[in-house]
């Protein structure tokens, strides 16, 4: 059914806000609504890439999840920035800025290259949606119902617009109702779906509503433009086909789901969050029923559709050169199908997929329950790389350059650096023969967690024999020390010439936890306690005359969040700040308590001391390759 605009609802133009600066810790509570809070940083230089014509939640505005960037080989994570809430949505990037939302009820604007923010608006409820760029604003929807239009350069509002009454869900019970319809962008027309059960088309300038059109059920489905009409799913398990100038209804299709009764399986059979893609004449949409379909464009006929026994089609499907990629919920795999629905290939994990995958050259980007972000094989499947945040991870992945950006309900942001080049061996050192000599709590745990995210286990011998390799072949590699205790053959006989030393040099990197290495002989007087600075000194590069065993509060630096570190911890051992490359964490008397000495290879490299007793920080430290060092921060 088409309803005419006479009915439309609330517009409200905005003036541009006064910006003010703020700090990022500031509650939202003493902030006002129209207010952009500008980041304490030096801005980005254009050289760092120009604006694009636009940019919206996959890709274009047929949905197909394309992109152009990534690698085969994973280099590490260039920053991870945090929010103050889940990030459901993807971020779209334009510009060398990464615009995203987060529940915490604000919209980001980072640097693609540093992760430094640019600004955030405050836009007073969950950001659920994933920003579209045009014509310099940001097109973004809130939880409220609310769609908003910023300025991309900014954050100051320029309109806002009320969608209305939340539609009740038709059963009731249905979870997962995470996602927001995002905003597409073509030829100066947004065009979006809300709770409300409508699609709207909206000025972009003004926000001025044009048509909306109405549906039987919530819209969380992102809608698809291609040739002069709109496809959108709707929570009342239809897909429908709208004219993009009048908003005329062309044709409806009815999955399976639209004749089930959620309440009798007791559990959601009917919606569709899956967002529509549109290529060759065919709308490729997933539902809860179960199925991926295949829709004449046209007509609205099914041309075929793949069973996945139940399991939610969630993921919005990706189309590229004729080839389909989608993601199953329970079932827990990402595909390959060809244009007549003959399933090429599956990759099966142990988490659900939800998240809606990017094709960029040879790779297939997802992400998944476990918060794994993988790197698949457009032909086989092939698993090239991986990577884990904190939590799930429900965004889908933005690719530019050499970047992969990726949003996780752990609050953060992720921007990997992947490129064709050689890739890092990751290893973990752990011997159970030494834990009587460790100073850590469970060393063993700690050599689990890490790997379960595919580093290579070594013992004593096996560490030596690694290290010996790569200060032969000096390809790029990194340790994790599980335990703060260096085996006598790689520090012996004398620390500067040791293989330890010579492994940094090479440019190895080590990310050593806990007590240093060297400052406790190995093997004490009785009744003594005598540390050794200087073989700590020898053996990492750094002046260790100022630690001792005294636990101080410690706070990262914005090096530090940019490299995954909490915002406090306790620590001891610190070293005064002059003798490192990098600080990534300072204590309450001013000292370095996490920090890099580097030994001339790229950034976050060489030595590297982490907190003792948080695992994600130790592994976000390992993983942490910055593009380019982070800009100094003026003082508030």
């Amino acid at each position: 059914m088409t309803l005419s605009s006479s009915k439309a609802p609330l517009w409200i133009p905005l003036v541009a806000a006064t910006l003010v600066s703020g700090d990022a810790a500031t509650p939202r509570v003493a902030r006002s609504p129209d207010v952009a809070e500008r980041a304490l940083v030096a801005p980005m230089p254009a050289s760092a890439g120009a604006p694009s014509k636009v940019a919206m939640f996959r890709g274009d505005p047929a949905r197909t999840g394309r992109y152009s960037g990534g690698g085969p080989s994973l280099i590490g994570m260039a920053w991870r920035a945090p929010t103050g809430g889940d990030v459901i949505s993807s971020p779209a990037i334009d510009g060398g800025v990464v615009y995203v939302g987060s529940n915490d009820g604000y919209l980001y604007a980072f640097d693609l290259t540093t992760g430094a923010r640019r600004w955030r608006a405050n836009l007073e409820s969950a950001v659920a949606s994933s920003p579209a760029i045009a014509g310099g604003l940001v097109f973004v929807a809130s939880r409220d119902g609310s769609v908003f239009a910023v300025d991309a350069a900014s954050g100051a509002r320029r309109w806002r617009m009320a969608t209305r009454a939340l539609l009740p869900l038709p059963w009731g019970h249905e979870s997962g109702d995470y996602y927001l319809s995002s905003p597409a962008y073509v030829d100066g027309t947004l065009v979006f779906g809300a709770g409300d059960g409508a699609v709207y088309a909206v000025d972009a300038a003004s926000g001025r509503v044009r048509w909306r059109a109405q549906t039987e059920g919530r819209i969380r489905s992102s809608p698809a433009v291609d040739g002069g009409r709109v496809y959108v799913g709707s929570y009342d398990g239809r897909v429908y086909c709208f004219d993009l100038a009048s908003g005329t209804q062309r044709w409806r299709f009815d999955t399976d789901g639209a004749s089930l009764q959620s309440g009798k399986y007791g559990f959601d059979r009917r919606s569709i969050q899956s967002s529509p893609a549109v290529a060759g004449g065919v709308v490729y949409v997933g539902a809860r029923d179960g199925f991926l379909y295949a829709i004449d464009a046209t007509s609205g006929a099914l041309k075929w559709r793949f069973d996945h026994h139940i399991s939610w089609v969630i993921t919005s499907p990706a189309v590229a050169d004729g080839i389909v990629y989608a993601g199953s919920s329970d079932a827990a795999f990402v595909q390959a199908i060809d244009a007549t629905g003959k399933e090429l290939w599956r990759t099966t994990g142990d988490a659900i997929v939800w998240a809606s995958p990017s094709v960029a050259g040879d790779l297939v980007y997802v992400g998944d329950g476990a918060g794994r972000l993988r790197a698949l094989d457009r032909s086989s499947g092939a698993v090239k790389w991986e990577f884990r945040t904190g939590a799930s991870i429900y965004a889908s992945p933005g690719v530019s350059g050499d970047y992969v950006v990726v949003g996780s309900s752990d609050g953060g942001v992720y921007a990997l650096r992947a490129t064709a080049g050689p890739p890092i061996t990751r290893a973990v050192f752990f011997d159970s023969v030494a834990v009587k000599m460790a100073h850590v709590a469970h060393p063993e745990a700690a050599a689990r967690y890490f790997v379960n995210r595919g580093y290579r286990a070594l013992d004593t011998a096996s560490l030596a024999t690694f290290l010996a390799e790569r200060v032969a072949d000096r390809a790029p590699s990194v340790v994790v020390f599980a335990m703060d205790y260096a085996p006598a053959s790689i520090v012996s006989p004398a620390p500067a010439t040791s293989l330890l030393r010579r492994y940094l040099e090479a440019g190895g990197t080590i990310i050593w936890p806990g007590v240093p290495p060297g400052i406790f002989p190995a093997v004490m007087p009785p009744g003594e306690l005598r540390l050794d600075w200087g073989a700590a000194h020898a053996l990492t590069g750094v002046p260790h005359d100022s630690a001792l065993f005294d636990s101080h509060g410690v706070h990262a630096t914005a090096e530090g969040t940019r490299c995954g570190l909490s915002e406090r911890w306790r620590d001891a051992w610190s070293v005064a700040p002059g003798g490192v490359t990098s600080v990534l964490g300072v204590d309450d008397g001013g000292l370095a308590a996490a920090w890099v000495r580097g030994f001339g290879g790229p950034a976050g490299t060489g030595f590297v001391r982490v907190p003792n007793d948080d695992l994600l920080a130790i592994y976000l430290a390992a993983e942490c390759r910055p593009a380019a060092p982070l800009e100094p921060q003026p003082k508030s």
